[in-house]
């Protein structure tokens, strides 16, 4: 598969037809959807710019299941209508995210969209979803600011605030770690300020003490002036909401700084994302990601989930990839939440999808539920997950991850070291 890139620096964009269909020029008149076979699906993600982690990861997992799909008979209630991905890529820029969707659905006509979608390509993309109408699945948005868009992302409040509050009070209570003053370190955008100002009530409400606050630049080249005003502060506790590029900065310059005597639980991408070994190098990693470091995420390979250990093991044995981390569940459970919005809708009727995409419902104990949630999954009034909670993880030297939180998932009791 391959990438064309526009002239005059505009976004770049591929034209994919999933399961063994050879790909077909592009006819002068399209047909309408009562005569198509297919069902078409814009695809706005994130493959290069500072958010591709997200993306590169997850794409994989996402083009696997919809051929899976595909050459399993399709979209029955539409007579076995292939789904057909048209992909986009917003070069992790909200204004080429507002950009690429409108373009999606004017020349297109894409009957849905998806994608990575955070929080600020979320905010860009609002006021077009408001205009036109097209139902849109984000992978990661930890809000919903059009009544079109529906996320499987963490909701700020009962998600990432209420998922780290709960984790550090735990260990406080019931592990009987001495946890008192909390610092929080996070990325400086719509996801971390939301996250934090719910984070922040939480902790106070539960007897923390908050001594400082350290909002990360998201340009920054470095994090070294963050790090050290940690470590003159002295906190207890290191806490927020931080993405992959930010946490790797984090990261490499506590390593810089030997700096350990903080206890840093955070999420998501920033602590627990595959891609904090390969960019920062095996010995940083092992120095600083398994020391004193707990990290939230929707998804480890080791968790006791019998429907997540299957989907780990098809995308391994069958799919072949190489890297399978939480981006690559979300993207595979995005997979399995359209379809069950197409096969609800029985048509490309984007006023169909929208209803049916909000009435999805995955039970626990489901084969197509892949991420860790107790009460299975289903979107609630405000189109975010009802059941927003997550697991954390503590990393091995090997790079692997174990759960320690909850009891549900867990698989080894937290370890802490100075």
């Amino acid at each position: 598969m391959t990438y064309r890139r526009k002239p005059d620096f505009a976004p770049s964009r591929r034209t994919l037809m999933l399961g063994g269909l050879a790909t077909l020029a592009m006819p002068a008149i399209r047909p309408s959807y009562a005569q198509s076979s297919t069902v078409r699906v814009g695809l706005i993600q994130s493959m290069s710019g500072s958010l591709s982690a997200y993306a590169q990861e997850g794409q994989p997992a996402l083009d696997y299941l919809v051929k899976k799909i595909n050459t399993s008979g399709g979209i029955k209630s539409m007579g076995g209508a292939k789904i057909e991905m048209i992909l986009a890529d917003d070069a992790s820029q909200p204004a080429r995210t507002a950009a690429e969707a409108r373009r999606l659905i004017t020349e297109e006509k894409v009957s849905m969209l998806a994608g990575t979608i955070l929080s600020a390509q979320m905010l860009a993309l609002t006021p077009v979803l408001d205009e036109v109408k097209v139902p849109t699945l984000s992978i990661w948005a930890g809000g919903s600011r059009s009544d079109q868009l529906f996320s499987l992302g963490f909701p700020y409040d009962r998600g990432y605030a209420q998922s780290m509050h709960d984790m550090v009070v735990w260990l406080r209570d019931k592990q009987g770690m001495k946890l008192k003053t909390v610092v929080p370190a996070y990325s400086n955008y719509e996801a971390g300020q939301q996250t934090n100002k719910f984070l922040v009530e939480k902790l106070k409400a539960s007897g923390f003490e908050i001594i400082g606050e350290l909002p990360l630049d998201t340009k920054a080249q470095e994090q070294t002036a963050a790090m050290i005003k940690l470590r003159s502060l002295k906190p207890d506790l290191v806490m927020g909401l931080v993405t992959p590029r930010d946490g790797l900065l984090l990261h490499r310059a506590r390593y810089d700084l030997n700096y350990h005597d903080s206890l840093f639980v955070g999420g998501t991408g920033g602590y627990s994302d595959l891609s904090l070994w390969k960019d920062m190098g095996p010995d940083i990693g092992k120095a600083v990601l398994t020391r004193n470091l707990f990290g939230m995420t929707g998804f480890a390979a080791g968790a006791k989930m019998a429907s997540m250990q299957a989907i780990v093991k098809e995308l391994r044995d069958d799919a072949k990839l190489s890297i399978i981390g939480q981006a690559a569940i979300q993207a595979a459970q995005a997979v399995r939440v359209i379809q069950r919005a197409l096969e609800g809708a029985g048509s490309p009727d984007r006023a169909k999808i929208h209803e049916a995409l909000g009435k999805v419902t995955i039970p626990p104990g489901d084969a197509d539920l892949y991420i860790a949630k107790p009460k299975g999954l289903a979107f609630g009034p405000d189109r975010m997950l009802t059941d927003g909670s997550a697991m954390f993880i503590q990393w091995q030297p090997n790079q692997t991850q174990e759960v320690v939180f909850p009891s549900e998932f867990a698989q080894v009791a937290p370890r802490t070291r100075s």
